[in-house]
């Protein structure tokens, strides 16, 4: 357990860094500015990542059969979240723009295809350990 959530964390975090660095990158190159901090959407969004694995990891252990379950709701938990903490950039009175929006929706998209991807892991690491015990 804790080797699968150390590996994955720092996967994570050296992939968001990857990604993140890019995307500052190519926002200077394009003399843009975003008017929110994309540092604290990243950290809003590993904060998340390590809260979800860490939880689906400890109900693997007593619900094994509700860990897909328990992730959906942690993605409509962790929207739900997002928005009420980002509300003022999210419904601010001047439109975001094009490399704005694709700025929220890249780290969403990042971070959700790793949890997914930790998730199904630990759903067959299960499986895998129910079929070979009985």
């Amino acid at each position: 357990m804790l080797k699968r959530l150390i590996i994955s964390t720092l996967f994570s975090v050296a992939i968001a860094t990857a990604v993140l660095f890019t995307q500052k990158w190519y926002i200077d190159s394009v003399n843009e500015a975003l008017s929110y901090s994309i540092n604290s959407i990243y950290l809003f969004h590993f904060i998340a990542f390590i809260a979800i694995i860490f939880s689906i990891e400890l109900l693997s252990k007593k619900l094994p059969d509700q860990v897909g379950y328990f992730y959906l709701a942690s993605v409509f938990v962790k929207i739900g979240l997002f928005v009420l903490v980002f509300k003022d950039t999210l419904f601010s009175d001047s439109p975001l723009n094009f490399l704005e929006r694709i700025s929220i929706i890249i780290p969403f998209f990042m971070f959700l295809v790793m949890e997914a991807i930790y998730s199904g892991r630990l759903m067959n690491a299960v499986d895998n350990e129910s079929n070979s015990k009985g």
